[in-house]
């Protein structure tokens, strides 16, 4: 492979797990939540990315055990950093730095370990990097998480898509892109690069106060240069959980 391209692989292995023993729809769904896991943390990082751009992509499945071999491409740039920020969360049994949607896919693939009773393993290159088993639970860590009703405020710089995303600019630094209806994504389509609130709910890492999922269900228009003065609702909803204030972080 060319250094655009790596292989990756999820197996499992154990308690006679074979290909023959599995349904064929099982298989389909074990594939999607590898792609999907993948995908959501890479549109974490990279929001820009146009849905249909061909990621990960289906090679074999290996008869010995039940392994489902995949390649990356783009692989040095989106897929690989990805990859180790799943495999590394299996690692120290840490998923707090994933987004919700990667966990929801990687819960699927434990489900699968525990109905069949069997290992899995990240494997990439040949080399195996990352093992989960029966008793691996996929989860945030509630010490490290709250959740509640909030708003989100920043600039639009992108709305629209065939499944309906927006992504909003925090501050320079911090980005963050999530699925809304479809009409709210019509809505935000008029505001680009304008300030705004998102009311919803959210999910945040109370140390690097990072939202890991947001789900907007109206829109405020914010008169410019209030911003700031916005996110003292969010200490107010936070500040149990956190030392400092949020808006001396986003500024």
């Amino acid at each position: 492979m060319d250094e655009n391209t790596a292989s990756i692989e999820l197996k499992f292995e154990g308690n006679n797990i074979r290909p023959a023993v599995v349904k064929a729809s099982e298989v389909a769904e074990l594939i999607k939540s590898f792609e999907g896991a993948l995908e959501a943390v890479i549109r974490e990082s990279h929001p820009e990315i146009k849905e249909g751009f061909v990621l990960i992509s289906f090679d074999q499945i290996k008869h010995e055990s039940l392994s489902i071999k995949c390649i990356a491409h783009k692989a040095k740039e989106y897929v690989l950093p990805a990859y180790i920020a799943i495999t590394t969360a299996f690692s120290t049994n840490d998923f707090n730095n994933l987004p919700f949607s990667s966990i929801e896919e990687l819960r699927t693939i434990t489900r699968f370990s525990r109905k069949y009773l069997c290992d899995g393993a990240f494997i990439s290159d040949g080399n195996r990097v990352a093992n989960f088993n029966t008793e691996t639970d996929v989860s945030y860590s509630k010490n490290n998480v709250a959740r509640g009703d909030t708003t989100l405020y920043g600039e639009v710089l992108k709305a629209g898509g065939e499944t309906p995303r927006v992504q909003i600019k925090i501050n320079n630094d911090y980005t963050i892109s999530f699925e809304v209806k479809k009409e709210i994504a019509i809505y935000l389509a008029t505001k680009l690069y304008q300030e705004i609130g998102l009311k919803g709910n959210a999910r945040w890492n109370t140390q690097s106060f990072k939202i890991l999922d947001f789900k907007a269900e109206s829109v405020i228009d914010v008169p410019k240069g209030d911003l700031r003065n916005s996110f003292k609702e969010l200490n107010k909803l936070f500040g149990e959980h956190i030392n400092g204030d949020i808006s001396s972080f986003l500024a």
